[in-house]
C-alpha cells in the first residue's frame, strides 16, 4: 500500500490529448481506471473507460464506483472547457441513476447545461459498446475563474 506521503507527491501519469485542455493532467485515479479523454471542447466531453478485470464487481460487470468516476471526470472536464481559464474547485454534488449493467468499454458524454457565477450544472450519460444506456447523471461544480488583471488601473 502506498504511504500518504507517496500519494501527496504523485505525478499525473496521463494528459488530455485534445481540445483547449490539451497537455493538462488527467487525475491519476482516472488514468488507473483506464479512462481516456477523446473529446473536450465548448462545454462538452467524451471519455472512454476501457474494460478490465480490475473494474469488475462480484457479478462480473463494471463496478458502479468506476462508472461514477467516469461520469464525474467527464463532467469536470466538460466544465473546464465551458470558457477560457475556467477551473473547478471540486464536485458539489453528483446524482447518478444506474440503468443497466456496464459491460465492455464504456463511453461517457457530458455537457455543461449552465455555468453561473460560481456553480456549473452538468449532465452526462454512459453507454456501452452496443449503445445500451448504462447510467445518467447530473452534477454541479464549484467554479474558479482567473481574477481580472490589476494592470492599468490607477
Amino acid at each position: 500500500m502506498d504511504s500518504p506521503d507517496a500519494c501527496a507527491v504523485m505525478e499525473p501519469a496521463a494528459v488530455i490529448p485534445v481540445g483547449p485542455l490539451a497537455g493538462s493532467a488527467v487525475a491519476p485515479f482516472a488514468a488507473w481506471l483506464g479512462i481516456s479523454v477523446h473529446e473536450a471542447d465548448l462545454g462538452r466531453s467524451v471519455l472512454v473507460m476501457t474494460a478490465s478485470a480490475r473494474l469488475a464487481n462480484r457479478r462480473g460487470v463494471i463496478h458502479g464506483g468506476a462508472i461514477a468516476t467516469l461520469m464525474d471526470s467527464s463532467m469536470a472536464i466538460a466544465t473546464r472547457t465551458a470558457e477560457s481559464g475556467l477551473e473547478t474547485s471540486g464536485t458539489v454534488d453528483l446524482n447518478i441513476h444506474f440503468i443497466a449493467p456496464g459491460r465492455g468499454d464504456l463511453t461517457a458524454r457530458a455537457e455543461v447545461r449552465h455555468a453561473g457565477g460560481s456553480i456549473a450544472f452538468c449532465q452526462c450519460e454512459v453507454r456501452d459498446e452496443s449503445g445500451t444506456l448504462v447510467a445518467t447523471a447530473m452534477s454541479s461544480f464549484k467554479l474558479r475563474r482567473a481574477k481580472a488583471s490589476q494592470a492599468g488601473s490607477e
